[in-house]
């Protein structure tokens, strides 16, 4: 019985329609700058031109705020002259992002 039920429950969940994933707005999250940074990086490292990039990009970012920030990132990881890591670009754009964000300390 309990497996009649998990199959249809699985069948049901496989049945409904695939929607598009809509994407989050990233503008001022540290951690997801970070990621996308390091998904940049990646796409670089595997040969992915800058246009494809800028492509990818404007296809899943529609907050204007958030393809500003992920063109300027994609723009400053190609222009690079060695290919960053994911990990480095994740790492350095994290930093840069929460130093921007720190509030400021009362004096």
């Amino acid at each position: 019985m309990k497996r009649a039920v998990a199959a249809a429950v699985l069948a049901a969940c496989l049945a409904q329609p695939s929607t598009q994933a809509l994407a989050q707005t990233v503008a001022d999250q540290c951690f997801a700058i970070g990621d996308i940074a390091g998904q940049v990086a990646s796409w670089r490292r595997h040969k992915k031109t800058k246009d494809q990039a800028l492509t990818q990009a404007q296809k899943y970012y529609k907050n204007e705020s958030d393809r500003q920030a992920v063109t300027a990132m994609i723009e400053r990881i190609y222009s690079s002259p060695e290919a960053m890591t994911p990990d480095q670009a994740s790492m350095l754009f994290t930093q840069e992002c929460a130093k921007h964000n720190k509030p400021a300390t009362a004096q």
